[in-house]
């Protein structure tokens, strides 16, 4: 830390006492002076005005002016001794001020609060690492459950799939029975085994968050058929054993029917026909609305899990509590690596407050520009090619 300046300069009462002695008489010499100026200003200027300015009226001008800078410069001598101490004075205690001020530079309030300002940056740049920290495991956790919550929806379509298509098999060969293939076909049917293949694998078709890595997808997706086959293999025996018993049940009542259907005429075995038809259709709608009842009721659940994950995940991220801050105001500021950058500093100020000031606030804040421009007008002769930008003239009397 810089070693800070602990003493000020003492006033003593001798220089107060030359003020109050001095300053009088000094004012009273510099009055006189600046009356007996201003009365031979303003004659010398009425004369000008009422005939105009004529050789011998430019040579008063001329003296009268050189006249008055000395009278000035005397005057600024007489007055020196005394504002000199007041100029004294006010350094004096505006040391005083300026010794303890925050603004000003190696103050003890300034040197802590940059102090304060580090420590807050620190404490704020801690805070972010840590806020971002703490987001990507919430988002990661949230993509987790969403993938494995994707799986199992997957899972399931290929599971329904695969219990629709051996449903539609077993329901295909009882529709094609027939007095010539009955043994065969009941046969088959008997033969079909309840327990789900091993050779059955479902393929997921999921998309792979972009924050998780191959392997962690693999290991959601093995816990995933891991949980659920048991479940699939439950109702797959539930299912296709069902309606296997049920076939195989009504098997000889239809055999019955198909061989009445052999011996009646052609109205009756059309009749009989239809009624045998339009049973098992019957039959396998009101079977396959149950399983399409089902199915929507357990997408409905699994969508309402989803939903539950997606809040809690929510839920989580605005749990992000913020450890101990300093109070602490951040603001941008504008570091300049190029000097080019200077023109987009520029080109961005004008479009949003320049274009709107007048044009003598301009000359304002162009002064040092515009001063420039001038030298290079007249000592090299260099000039600026502009709409509503002219060069004039501009004459001064030595």
């Amino acid at each position: 830390m810089n070693e800070m300046k602990t003493d000020v300069a003492v006033v003593r009462k001798e220089n107060i006492a030359t003020i109050i002695n001095n300053a009088p008489a000094s004012y009273e010499a510099n009055k006189r002076s600046y009356d007996n100026c201003m009365n031979a200003g303003r004659q010398l200027l009425e004369a000008i005005t009422a005939g105009g300015m004529t050789d011998e009226l430019d040579q008063r001008a001329a003296v009268f002016i050189e006249k008055t800078r000395k009278t000035v410069k005397k005057m600024n001598e007489t007055r020196s001794a005394v504002t000199k101490l007041f100029d004294t004075f006010r350094s004096e205690f505006t040391a005083l001020e300026n010794g303890i001020d925050p603004t000003k530079a190696g103050t003890p309030a300034y040197l802590i609060q940059q102090q304060r300002n580090q420590y807050a940056a620190k404490k704020r740049a801690e805070e972010e690492a840590r806020r971002r920290e703490e987001e990507a495991r919430i988002e990661k956790q949230r993509a987790r459950d969403g993938y494995r919550l994707a799986c199992e929806e997957d899972y399931g379509k290929e599971f329904n799939n695969y219990v629709t298509q051996e449903i539609n098999r077993l329901t295909d060969l009882n529709m094609r029975v027939t007095l010539e293939n009955y043994r065969t076909i009941a046969d088959t049917i008997e033969g079909t085994g309840t327990d789900l293949p091993e050779t059955w694998q479902p393929m997921s078709s999921v998309r792979l968050p972009y924050n998780l890595t191959p392997e962690e997808c693999r290991e959601i997706r093995s816990a995933v058929i891991a949980e659920l086959r048991p479940k699939f293999a439950e109702q797959y025996k539930f299912e296709i054993g069902d309606l296997r018993a049920d076939i195989l049940a009504k098997l000889p009542s239809k055999k019955i029917e198909l061989e009445r259907l052999a011996k009646a005429n052609e109205a009756e075995a059309a009749r009989i026909k239809a009624d045998i038809e339009a049973r098992e259709a019957a039959e396998a709608a009101r079977k396959e609305k149950e399983r399409l009842e089902k199915e929507a009721a357990e997408k409905q659940k699994a969508e309402l899990e989803k939903q539950k994950s997606e809040m809690a995940g929510l839920f989580d991220q605005a749990q992000v509590q913020s450890a101990y801050q300093p109070k602490a105001k951040v603001t941008k500021k504008i570091v300049i690596t190029e000097a080019r950058a200077y023109l987009n500093v520029v080109n961005t100020w004008w479009q949003h407050e320049g274009c709107r000031m007048t044009a003598d606030e301009l000359a304002k804040v162009f002064k040092k520009q515009v001063t420039f421009c001038e030298k290079l007008a007249n000592k090299e002769e260099i000039f600026i090619k502009a709409e509503g930008l002219e060069y004039v003239d501009e004459v001064k009397a030595k």
